[in-house]
């Protein structure tokens, strides 16, 4: 029926199924090569921040504010979000930033007030290959400690 209470003909028969889940995104750091500013000892190395278990982590040296971590995505993308999932010792303070070449760092979402536990951050679409998060304040009085580090985007 149109505007003006015209009635066409039957047409053909058309069916659509829809969706209420949003898709599903793919966290594109998992398994890439990750390298942190330190670690705290064996067995805590940045690769556990990126291999897809909540119960391995990497967690840096104690007692430093100026601490990073970050993933080789292995190709450019464009980042809209990253996820963390911090142990006890997390970001009060951090930048979670994009490169393409490892050197020049542009900052996507910065913090001064994190809280620990999970942070789901999303932002404007950034390029890049690289993705850091560059700690700068502490929450506790050790170092910074991460279970998950997620990049998600396209």
């Amino acid at each position: 029926m149109d505007a003006a209470s015209n009635l066409s003909a039957n047409s053909n028969t058309a069916t659509a199924t829809t969706s209420s889940a949003p898709p599903v995104s793919t966290n594109l750091a998992l398994g890439k090569t990750t390298v942190a500013s330190s670690i705290e000892g064996a067995g805590f190395e940045a690769s556990k921040a990126t291999d897809g278990s909540s119960t391995t982590r990497w967690a840096s040296v104690e007692g430093s504010n100026n601490e990073w971590i970050y993933v080789d995505l292995g190709a450019a993308a464009s980042i809209n979000r990253v996820k963390l999932n911090w142990e006890a010792a997390y970001g009060k303070g951090y930048k979670i930033q994009v490169s393409t070449d490892k050197t020049t760092w542009t900052d996507a979402f910065v913090t001064t007030t994190g809280n620990g536990g999970i942070d789901d951050n999303t932002f404007n679409a950034k390029n890049g290959r690289y993705v850091r998060v560059l700690c700068t304040a502490r929450g506790t009085t050790y170092g910074y400690s991460l279970f998950d580090f997620e990049v998600y985007g396209s």
